[in-house]
């Protein structure tokens, strides 16, 4: 189904003062993590759903330099100027068919190029996005990710935005509590569901995290490296990059990778969040340096 657009209490107007405190809150979510698993209520989960959805974003990239061939995923507003994202959406790809073994190596070379330039980066706030007549939401001017070329236990990325966005939730990252097998998640992404309408945000049916990496799973065919987990419920084209949200707390726990089939039961790979906890605290500090810069132009 369709989520609402919701909006958070800021407005456009809101002095950078606060935009800082939202980092700042940001930051302190680092240290969060609920690691008690209660019983999952799916009236509870739908709630938690109708406020995170719309921090759930387009991540449109030209990644040939021009505007009018966009490459459409998803992303998650993580602070008021940055987004949570997958790697492979915001970097070249030498390759479409990366295979990874149990250690997180490739097996067929690099998968990945130099990044995309950022300024042809943009991201987009809605239930349906066109990124060839919508206006964007932000632009990106930085792109943090782990080092390499290779795709396998890496595939996540930080933009940092070149302002901050207010029609959208802050949805909070768990970072010390890591995914376990057996967890309940919601993967909510531009898509489009089963019909893999792409450009129509859509939260996929609750799915069970089937397994933990460094793992090998002989009914699925999923190969996961250390700092990833599979999911059974299928994620399409346009869903890359999204979050996968723990259903009983909302807290953004994988960002979608790679998967086999689209209407596939298993071998849909994610990034874990808490694995790459020094990445994320890097990213909040580039966008409050941002923030910051923003601010002394403003007031010049």
């Amino acid at each position: 189904m369709l989520f609402p657009k919701l909006g958070t209490s800021s407005s456009p107007t809101s002095p950078p003062v606060l935009l800082a405190l939202a980092l700042v809150s940001s930051l302190a979510l680092l240290g969060g993590g609920c690691v008690r698993r209660p019983e999952v209520h799916v009236a509870q989960t739908m709630k938690m759903l109708e406020g995170a959805s719309s921090g759930v974003v387009a991540v449109a990239t030209a990644l040939d330099d021009n505007p009018s061939h966009v490459t459409l995923c998803s992303g998650a507003l993580v602070a008021p100027n940055l987004v949570l994202t997958a790697r492979h959406c915001v970097s070249r790809a030498v390759t479409a068919t990366p295979s990874c073994d149990a250690k997180g190596n490739s097996h067929n070379g690099a998968h990945l190029a130099e990044d995309a330039d950022p300024q042809m980066i943009t991201i987009y706030t809605g239930e349906h996005v066109r990124p060839e007549v919508d206006a964007p939401s932000a632009h990106a001017v930085q792109t943090l990710h782990p080092a390499g070329s290779v795709l396998c236990d890496a595939d996540v990325a930080f933009l940092v935005l070149d302002r901050p966005v207010y029609n959208a939730s802050i949805i909070p990252m768990r970072l010390q509590a890591p995914v376990e097998s057996g967890d309940v998640v919601v993967p909510v992404g531009f898509g489009g569901g089963r019909e893999n309408a792409v450009g129509h945000k859509v939260a996929r049916p609750m799915g069970t995290v089937l397994s933990i990496g460094p793992a090998s799973n002989s009914d699925t065919g999923a190969v996961l490296g250390p700092r990833e987990f599979e999911v059974d419920h299928a994620t399409c084209r346009g869903d890359s990059g999204g979050p996968a949200l723990d259903a009983r707390t909302g807290e953004i726990v994988g960002v979608v990778s790679r998967g086999g089939s689209c209407t596939a039961r298993g071998n849909h790979v994610y990034t874990r969040i808490d694995a790459y906890q020094r990445l994320a605290t890097t990213a909040i500090a580039a966008a409050v340096r941002a923030n910051q810069e923003m601010a002394v132009r403003t007031t010049r």
